[in-house]
């Protein structure tokens, strides 16, 4: 399949905005689908033949624009015979570095938002319909867990 989006495709600029020195965005996880080339599987619940549309999912990194900014392109059309088109992307950031809450922390997961551009990619109805740009910028509270012997506790560290 081939991804190199037609020379006149729209684009999307991601630009993500580290929080601190310690987190680094991750790469951007961009789901394209196509009704051209579809996909039978089976149904577990009867056996019957299900057609889907066809999903191709690529990582695509982001190019770093000052000491805490990062920023991508991404094609609305993926190009190809299967006429591929963007579905949804995965952003987020991570710690990369967690010393400076604890002595001996290790960076855990990750947080980070999906963002739907068609109707399939939004059929769980976990999103809110948007008009033109999006920002996000969440508060993000690192979780430390500590283990006991006898018990397991969570601890917000930001209390």
């Amino acid at each position: 399949m081939d991804f190199l989006p037609p020379h006149d495709s729209k684009l999307i600029i991601v630009e993500i905005k580290k929080p601190s020195e310690y987190t680094m965005p991750f790469l951007l996880e961009i789901r394209y689908i196509s009704y051209q080339c579809q996909k039978k599987r089976v149904s577990g619940f009867n056996g019957s033949v299900i057609t889907e549309p066809g999903y191709n999912v690529i990582q695509l990194p982001l190019q770093k624009i000052n000491n805490d900014t990062w920023i991508s392109k991404v094609a609305v059309n993926g190009g190809d015979s299967c006429k591929w088109s963007l579905s949804a992307i995965n952003l987020g950031i991570e710690y990369i570095d967690a010393n400076h809450l604890g002595k001996d922390l290790v960076p855990g997961t990750a947080v980070g938002a999906s963002i739907a551009f068609d109707n399939d990619a939004s059929r769980n109805g976990q999103y809110t319909s948007i008009q033109g740009g999006l920002t996000l910028s969440p508060k993000y509270y690192p979780y430390i867990l500590e283990w006991n012997i006898m018990r397991k506790k969570k601890i917000n560290a930001f209390r």
